[in-house]
């Protein structure tokens, strides 16, 4: 289990953000939405945290009337959110996502109930990070389903081209990362990934893998990886010195005024507020390390689902 969620369902919530205001969703006539808490393991990868949201959006556990009335069917967040879009004229939402960061879903129960511990947690740093990527995925897919959706209904919807360079960027990026490690990466960096050791020696080389019984490196991997790590010193001291004559020949060029391009290392900025239309789904995502406070309303019943990645 890397990525453990728990689902709630609701009919009107409201959240905590940044423990200085809250943030109040749904309660509309027929309202419906998703409160999902999710957590990740030190082992969880981008691949499952993109799994996570589709799984998500696509769980058909919401119902506009209550459970086994006999006249509403489940569906999931984008069947409601797409249908709800199509035919409502109205100008409230009928369909709300809320998520919550919850580290303690990752947990070991001990003693017989006695204690509890928390050592297959992901770090914060990488735990941010990847709960960032987790509702950049969600609201890629609402703003894209969101704009399938006005294109049907004949409108004139082309995603907007922020989104398509943001979107392009991730893609490079995660194309990147399959292959060897950058020139640019430090050397002491290229082995720390969390979701294969544990523990590492000051140069950076792994020494521990990170099963839950963190099994020391054999010798075998030992030298293989100490033959890599010597293999990208070569390539980052080369890099280094295709840098410093870079830099070298950018100062030329601005005492001669010459001017050339630079490229921006980070994605293009989100413009969320501008694009996802509240009336196709109402997001709220919580504070990632703050006090999350929470009342929500739900009357449909059964409410929780849970699921693992």
């Amino acid at each position: 289990m890397s990525v453990s969620v728990v689902v709630q369902r609701f009919r009107e919530c409201k959240l905590l953000i940044l423990e200085k205001e809250y943030v109040t969703v749904g309660g509309g006539d027929g309202s419906c939405g998703v409160l999902a808490y999710i957590s990740f393991a030190s082992t969880t990868t981008r691949s499952q945290v993109e799994q996570a949201a589709q799984t998500l959006l696509h769980l058909p556990i919401l119902t506009t009337g209550l459970w086994g009335d006999g006249e509403s069917s489940t569906v999931s967040l984008l069947t409601l959110a797409t249908s709800s879009y199509e035919q409502s004229e109205s100008k409230t939402s009928s369909c709300s996502l809320v998520i919550v960061p919850q580290a303690n879903l990752i947990s070991k129960v001990k003693q017989g109930g006695k204690s509890i511990q928390y050592h297959g947690q992901i770090n914060k740093e990488k735990g941010e990070e990847l709960y960032d990527w987790f509702c950049e995925c969600l609201k890629g897919q609402l703003l894209e389903v969101q704009f399938s959706s006005q294109s049907s209904n004949g409108d004139d919807a082309e995603l907007p081209q922020w989104y398509k360079e943001r979107r392009a960027f991730f893609e490079q990026q995660n194309n990147n990362s399959k292959q060897a490690s950058s020139p640019s990466t430090p050397p002491n960096q290229i082995f720390r990934d969390e979701s294969k050791y544990s523990e590492w020696d000051e140069r950076g080389i792994p020494t521990k893998d990170s099963t839950e019984d963190r099994r020391p490196i054999t010798k075998s991997q030992g030298k293989k990886l100490r033959k890599m790590y010597e293999a990208h010193c070569k390539r980052h001291d080369k890099w280094k010195k295709e840098q410093q004559q870079q830099q070298q020949q950018h100062c030329e060029d601005a005492g001669s005024g010459v001017e050339r391009g630079s490229s921006s290392e980070g994605p293009p900025p989100a413009q969320w507020e501008d694009s996802l239309d509240p009336l196709f789904c109402q997001f709220v995502a919580g504070s990632f390390g703050k006090r999350q406070g929470l009342e929500f309303q739900s009357d449909m019943g059964p409410f929780v689902h849970s699921f693992q990645i």
